[in-house]
């Protein structure tokens, strides 16, 4: 059993940078806000995915462990689609008195 990872450090850090440039980049897209902010969180979805497999060991490790991940993450998805109208709606008074 080979401990030698099946993509290089240097591919996946290459990866992250090219990631982070294009969503710096995207500032220079003349877009809507939201498809703006999707593609953000999309660029930003799969930079969490590459840390998560490569330097955290997250694809080496048995089903059990990846599982005990990936259901919090989808309820956590889940509960905030449920809850962003709710809290998309309701009005901050405070704001008010802090900005002048």
């Amino acid at each position: 059993m080979s401990s030698k990872p099946a993509v290089s450090h240097g591919v996946i850090f290459g990866s992250l940078v090219v990631l982070v440039l294009l969503s710096v980049g995207t500032k220079f897209l003349v877009l809507p806000v939201l498809w703006h902010n999707l593609i953000l969180f999309g660029i930003a979805t799969v930079m969490a995915a590459l840390v998560l497999a490569q330097y955290m060991g997250l694809r080496l490790e048995g089903p059990l462990v990846v599982w005990a991940f990936i259901i919090p993450v989808v309820l956590f998805v889940i509960l905030t689609l449920l809850l962003m109208p709710d809290i998309g709606h309701v009005r901050v008074e405070f704001l008010k008195k802090l900005i002048p």
